[in-house]
């Protein structure tokens, strides 16, 4: 079949079986909920005390290699995943391809024959699918994710730094290119595997990537346009769903909470039920594409209900859902009305105030004063001559096309070398010229200490020193990745106030001596936040550069917020206390 006929079928089948795949979503949702996340975490939580670990870290991560209860948790937790994300994903394909070939089929039917495959989860084959899913799966999905698979993204701090030279964003595209081309070769594996009975996990993948090779364009027309079409409706149903809440809001305004209660839990619900469908529409489009009919054939959508599919819809489970949607709008009619106080997070240029001058340079720094910054973070390395310098890399490559390490020159010819980017050229500055900057310009610094291997053995105490020198030991915070290196810091000054730094973190709240934690956006999750809260440490959120996310960590209050666009930042911030409206109290929900 043609792409868009294909569309206009599985839109269709999906139109005349809305409660098979109703229960299907709420299924699947409530053994992922209910089994498959307790299940995930406490195997997790084994692994940390089979290791000795409050969390993993990635100075910690090796230590899970050093413990053999360890490695047999952490395989049997990749096992318990893959399982699952098989039996979700698998689940919407055999559905598809009953409802394709009107096959009379029941609940346990697909079920069993899931079963059939499972084998192959206790065999050498486990380690195609592993590979598979690890390297394909996740961009090959293109909306088809189970939802155990929502967090395999690369964090944004990898992301943002690539993007900032031409050969890493060109490095980072390549890699994204030839990712997605092997994705789309090899999107056919999982309809393949769980359809064909005969087929082992092997000869799924050589067959999706024969018979992609012709198909490609073919496939990525009909995936994109589905997932536009999806995107459509939802746009004009949340547009739809506003309009009686913006009314009531100039009518009748006593009346617009409980509406905006009623409206917000039926978005969630509407949102819920939609995304779900957005992966049975996809695997039908898939599974016509992977099992085409011939044009000349004339095919018929099977409309025959089977309202006992699953299970039978009771009375009391209407009322069930009734009340729960009621309950939901109760809460939900509390939460629009709280009210909305401004955040006290502070707000921290990133390397300085970019758009208007190099990183890391006094040009930066007074751009980030201008815009009313609280902080600026800065990174300092230690020069030949023991002195300090303020620059972010190892080497000068990246700023100055030059190959010399920061280690192999002194801090007088370092201060001779240009630095560009973004079109601006400024002098790499000393820490001491910096901070007189940083005086005049009336704004506090967060120093970063950025190791290189070859400091001298009293780096910290000179930096101490310096700090005690310029009167700064009460205003400036001092932060590094490497844990020793605060900790001497700490001891040499206690009045200063340090963070470590921790680029990856899963698990529980680090045990530091630190008087703060500097979490990489992709680590952050609020219980950390009540744990360090709970042991009086501040919580700092790096680099945070969407605007959604800087809402949501303003929302939370958190005590410093690190972020190359600080001025976005800032006017966010200011503005959060303003009156808003009932629809811009949901979408900050929402988000």
């Amino acid at each position: 079949m043609k792409p868009l006929k294909i569309i206009k079928t599985s839109l269709k089948t999906i139109w005349y079986h809305p409660t098979e795949y109703i229960k299907s979503i709420l299924f699947l949702q409530g053994i992922r909920l209910i089994v498959a996340l307790p299940l995930i975490t406490f195997l997790f939580y084994r692994i940390l005390a089979a290791s000795s670990l409050n969390g993993i870290t990635e100075t910690t991560i090796y230590t899970i290699f050093k413990h053999p209860w360890a490695l047999f948790f952490l395989l049997l937790l990749a096992l318990v995943s893959l399982f699952f994300i098989y039996y979700e994903l698998g689940y919407y394909f055999l559905l598809a391809h009953f409802q394709q070939t009107k096959e009379n089929y029941r609940f346990r039917d697909i079920i069993k024959k899931l079963n059939q495959k499972a084998k192959y989860f206790i065999s050498f084959q486990l380690l195609f699918f592993f590979f598979y899913f690890i390297l394909i799966l996740p961009i090959a999905s293109i909306g088809l994710n189970a939802a155990l698979t929502e967090n395999l993204r690369i964090p944004n701090f990898i992301t943002d730094e690539l993007a900032k030279s031409t050969s890493g964003m060109l490095l980072y595209l390549g890699v994204l290119v030839v990712l997605f081309y092997l994705s789309m070769r090899l999107i056919y594996t999982v309809p393949f595997f769980v359809i064909e009975t005969n087929l082992t996990i092997w000869q799924a993948i050589k067959k999706s990537w024969n018979y992609s090779r012709l198909k490609l364009f073919k496939a990525l027309f009909t995936l994109g346009l589905l997932i536009l079409i999806h995107s459509l409706i939802v746009a004009f149903v949340l547009f739809i769903s506003f309009l009686p809440l913006i009314v009531i809001e100039k009518i009748l305004n006593g009346a617009a909470p409980v509406i905006a209660g009623i409206t917000l839990t039926f978005i969630q619900w509407f949102l819920f039920i939609f995304y779900g469908l957005l992966q049975a529409l996809l695997a039908d489009a898939l599974t016509h594409l992977a099992y085409p009919i011939a044009e000349s054939s004339h095919f018929e959508i099977n409309r025959e209900q089977n309202p006992a599919f699953l299970f039978k819809p009771k009375r009391f489970m209407y009322w069930g859902v009734f009340a729960a949607f009621l309950g939901m709008s109760i809460v939900n009619t509390f939460s629009v009305s709280k009210v909305i106080y401004q955040p006290t997070t502070a707000i921290i240029a990133h390397r300085g105030y970019t758009a208007e001058g190099v990183e890391n340079t006094i040009s930066s720094l007074d751009a980030a004063a201008r815009i009313g910054a609280d902080y600026v973070e800065m990174d300092i390395q230690e020069t030949k001559d023991h002195q300090f310098v303020v620059f972010h890399d190892s080497t000068l490559s990246r700023l100055s096309n030059r190959s010399e390490r920061i280690s192999d020159l002194t801090l007088a010819e370092l201060q001779k070398i240009d630095v560009s980017s973004g079109g601006f050229t400024d002098k790499i500055p000393s820490f001491e010229d910096y901070i007189a900057a940083a005086k005049k310009d009336n704004i506090k610094l967060l120093v970063e200490i950025k190791l290189h291997g070859r400091e001298s053995k009293d780096m910290e105490k000179n930096l101490v020193a310096l700090l005690q020198k310029e009167k700064v030991t009460e205003t400036y915070l001092v932060q590094s990745l490497d844990e020793a290196t605060i900790k001497k810091v700490k001891k040499l000054d206690p009045v200063i106030k340090t963070g470590y730094l921790v680029a990856l973190n899963i698990g529980n709240l680090p045990q530091i001596s630190a008087d703060f934690l500097v979490l990489e956006e992709f680590s952050f999750n609020t219980r950390l936040l009540e744990q360090a809260r709970q042991q009086d440490k501040m919580v700092f959120v790096w680099t945070v550069n969407d605007e959604d996310l800087m809402r949501r960590y303003l929302a939370l209050d958190v005590d410093g917020l690190i972020t190359n666009y600080p001025s976005d930042a800032i006017g966010i911030r200011d503005s959060f206390d303003e009156n808003k409206t009932f629809v811009e109290r949901i979408e900050d929900l929402l988000n």
